[in-house]
């Protein structure tokens, strides 16, 4: 089955009657913030219910067998699983095959364990391949990306009436206006106001007050000054994330879709199927053409960066990312970011 995301989290978060919710589900969003949304949704389901929140990450399609070990095993005397699972590897067809009687216990009742998977956003193209199709086919499929700003007000007025917020419309209109297109940032204002204005009315005198008080700079200005091949500004917005104690794994998220883009980009992709906003097009496709002849090591900078985020690897993740960004706005690195 395939829904989107908006009417499936109001109906997870307004419904009185927690229902089990076992089988597989697979959400895919370029935006965090909506995996997480979800996940939070579900959790109140699954503690009714006595699924235990458990992570995996994908290493390779072999991590496969340890999901589905997982989602099997029915120990009378451990709680049901919740498996939430992140990476792109994708099960082969032979592991689709073995997939199919956990389903089959999951619709007769007998197996209450339920895998999430998260991914980032999926073209035409990816939508359509065996993986997804069994996945629509036997579970569910969450489209997660937002497809215009009536849905992004929508999903943050949901969200404001969550902090038990109330807006003058004037207030609420500009906030809509300021944070166009960006959901992380009108997010982290509501997150704010609810601190102290909790079932006040927020004026437009107040909410100027806060994004006054909050004016810095985030991640995605650091995408836009990487756009534009400006490693100056790109390094200072760095800087400023860094030292405000900005977790490294956020800044590899803004990466890591940008570069994701420009190599789609650079294959000949319609940026209008990849879901990039039309004031950003030329600048997506400017970028994907200034880096033509050196975006082929990215994919390897972006595991690196991981990899030091998790500890697997001694590096230190923020000189990693220093050195993909200088890549990024393809300028040689300078000695104050070798070092």
């Amino acid at each position: 089955m395939l829904e989107r995301f908006l009417p499936l989290w109001t109906r997870l978060i307004d419904e009185k009657n927690l229902t089990n919710i076992n089988g597989v589900w697979l959400i895919h969003s370029d935006e965090p913030l909506i995996h997480q949304w979800l996940i939070d949704a579900l959790k109140p389901h699954y503690q009714a219910h006595h699924q235990q929140i458990k992570r995996m990450e994908l290493i390779s399609a072999k991590s496969w067998s340890d999901v589905l070990s997982e989602l099997n095993s029915l120990d009378l005397f451990a709680e049901n699983s919740a498996l939430i699972v992140t990476g792109k590897h994708k099960p082969d067809i032979k592991m689709l095959e073995k997939f199919q009687q956990f389903i089959q216990d999951s619709q007769n009742g007998q197996n209450s364990n339920h895998l999430l998977w998260c991914l980032p956003k999926q073209d035409k193209k990816s939508l359509s391949t065996k993986v997804m199709k069994f996945f629509e086919q036997s579970g569910l499929v969450i489209d997660g990306n937002i497809h215009n700003e009536e849905m992004r007000a929508t999903l943050l007025a949901k969200k404001a009436e969550q902090f038990q917020l109330n807006f003058e419309t004037d207030a609420w209109q500009f906030l809509i206006s300021h944070t166009q297109q960006n959901l992380l940032a009108a997010y982290q204002i509501l997150s704010q106001l609810s601190l102290s204005w909790e079932n006040q009315t927020i004026h437009l005198s107040i909410l100027n007050q806060i994004l006054q008080d909050s004016s810095q700079f985030d991640v995605f200005e650091l995408s836009d000054a990487m756009l534009l091949g400006n490693l100056k500004r790109s390094m200072q917005i760095l800087y400023y994330l860094r030292n405000s104690d900005i977790a490294p794994s956020i800044v590899l998220w803004t990466l890591s879709k940008d570069v994701q883009l420009i190599l789609q980009l650079q294959a000949g992709k319609n940026p209008y199927e990849l879901g990039i906003w039309k004031n950003k097009i030329a600048s997506y496709q400017t970028a994907a053409h200034r880096t033509q002849t050196i975006s082929q090591n990215w994919i390897h900078q972006l595991y690196q960066i991981d990899s030091a985020i998790k500890g697997i690897t001694k590096q230190n993740p923020w000189q990693l990312i220093k050195l993909l960004i200088a890549s990024f706005c393809h300028t040689p690195a300078p000695s104050f970011i070798k070092r």
